[in-house]
Parts: structure tokens; C-alpha cells; sequence
């Protein structure tokens, strides 16, 4: 499941409260988006959930893409 291509989070990207949090969200607002997990063109140390990176929402690559949940 890592390492295929960067997931689209909905969450804005920027600086995290201090201390321990569970699912941890971003400002309510911004100019990029995160993106989590790594991807095939990258070292497979940061193919990883807990890695982090941004980009603007307008943003398509072929390491990007975004994964579907079905909540009933």
C-alpha cells in the first residue's frame, strides 16, 4: 500500500499543535493541500503514512492520486 503514489489528504498543510494528538488536522485554511505516504520515485525510508508533504490543490503528477472509502 506505500510507496505506490502520494495520497491526497483533505487536510491543509501547515505546522501541527505541540504535544501528543491522535489524527492530527491541519489549518482550516490555506494554499496547499497535504500529501501523505511517499511514492514509487522516492526512497522507499519515507514510503511511509506518517510522512508528509504539500502541494497546491491544482497539482497532477503521475506519483499523485487519492484513495476511495466507502462509509455506509
Amino acid at each position: 500500500m506505500h510507496g505506490n503514489v502520494w495520497e491526497w489528504c483533505g487536510d491543509w498543510y501547515g505546522s501541527y499543535d505541540s504535544g501528543t494528538v491522535s489524527n492530527p488536522v491541519g489549518p482550516a485554511e490555506g494554499s496547499a493541500r497535504v500529501l501523505r505516504g511517499g511514492s514509487w520515485n522516492r526512497d522507499a525510508g519515507i514510503c511511509r503514512s506518517a510522512n508528509r508533504d504539500s502541494e497546491r490543490p491544482f497539482f497532477r503528477g503521475l506519483n499523485v492520486g487519492f484513495r476511495v472509502v466507502f462509509v455506509p
